[in-house]
């Protein structure tokens, strides 16, 4: 096992040590507890049965947030990194079973008033599961196929604070556990919910209300991603386990549309290695190399970048039935313009693969 790799996938780190070198009077600290309820979703016809069954996760999160004029100038809002414990009960203990999640976030505040706070989150971690697939004694689990596997999340928040003490927290979140592509069958599970919770604070932590400056460079830049991971075809009917590499370049014309908005068209060319490993098992003819145009939005939230993306291939033989798949972005800003995170390809809800991924934005 490569624990390096699943150390580096946790690169919201840079989010906390630079945090941490703040003094302690320009860092509000708070800690909170959560229960989400949820539901699973998904499209496939034998994963049906299971959404009857009902996730729920108890969760605990330490977070920190920079309280100086730096920090707000770079979005006009604070942002809060930190960390999370978690467990999830997954409705289903002899299929589906549990999973213990340690995962790290930053929490760009939309709004923040005197007792209000709107906040969006973007998480990513590690899920530790108990139940996985089986092809003899758990062959209807496709949902999970590694006991270590990857946690993504996106939600948004709403805090209130009754005292000087403690906020009351609500939130709802998109949750996404996949393998990453490293092992069949990787499905994925997508499991939305709703969570209720309580914050508390020191009573001295109390952030400044500052003035928001107007954004005017709405000007149009080159996104650049080259993304790449190791993905692995498992031992089937005499054949051996084999490793390929998936390795792309992904490129978007872009405008910036506001402080916090950019859109634009982009294509990418990327390489599967994967594809002639299933070409040789199936004689079925697959392309090792693609490519894709789509359409790029992306999300600038303080130092956090979310980027959505609708492609088309324009390469045959993907080995996809459909010509149209999804990536996503999280990425977090490690230097001016620099950013490092992963991507997830996925078709509809059916994950392909996870990425580590670098960004580079030029101004044109």
């Amino acid at each position: 096992m490569d624990i390096v790799k699943y150390i580096c996938f946790i690169f919201f780190y840079f989010a906390l040590v630079e945090c941490m070198a703040q003094p302690k009077e320009d860092i509000v600290h708070s800690l909170s507890g959560q229960f989400q309820y949820s539901n699973i979703w998904t499209e496939r016809g034998s994963l049906q049965q299971f959404t009857q069954n009902h996730p729920w996760m108890a969760q605990l999160d330490y977070g920190i947030v920079k309280n100086t004029q730096s920090a707000w100038n770079y979005c006009n809002c604070y942002t809060q990194n930190g960390l999370s414990l978690g467990y999830i009960n997954f409705g289903n203990p002899v299929k589906l079973g549990s999973a213990f999640t340690f995962s790290s976030f930053t929490e760009p505040y939309l709004l923040h008033s005197k007792r209000t706070i709107i906040s969006l989150r973007g998480s990513a971690g590690l899920a530790f599961l108990n139940k996985v697939y089986d092809s003899l004694t758990n062959k209807d689990d496709i949902f999970f196929s590694t006991k270590l596997s990857f946690l993504l999340g996106l939600g948004i928040n709403i805090s209130y604070r009754v005292n000087n003490y403690f906020s009351l927290k609500a939130s709802a979140q998109f949750n996404h556990i996949s393998n990453g592509g490293r092992k069949d069958p990787n499905e994925g599970m997508n499991f939305p919910g709703f969570s209720m919770g309580l914050e508390y604070h020191r009573k001295q932590d109390v952030m400044e209300h500052r003035a928001k400056e107007p954004y005017t460079e709405k000007s149009w830049g080159t996104m650049v991603h080259l993304f790449g991971n190791q993905r692995t075809a498992w031992p089937d009917r005499g054949w051996p386990e084999e490793k390929r590499l998936v390795l792309g370049l992904n490129v978007g014309l872009i405008k910036r549309i506001g402080r916090m908005n950019a859109i634009g068209p982009g294509a990418e060319l990327y390489y599967d290695g994967i594809n002639s490993v299933f070409q040789q098992r199936s004689g079925q003819i697959l392309q090792t190399t693609a490519g894709a145009v789509n359409f790029q939005h992306y999300f600038f939230l303080g130092k956090l970048l979310l980027g959505q993306q609708l492609a088309w291939y324009v390469t045959s033989n993907t080995g996809f039935q459909k010509n149209l798949y999804q990536r996503y972005l999280i990425e977090y800003e490690i230097k001016k313009s620099w950013y490092a995170g992963f991507s997830l390809k996925a078709h509809g809800d059916r994950s392909d693969y996870f990425a580590f991924s670098t960004g580079y934005f030029i101004k044109i």
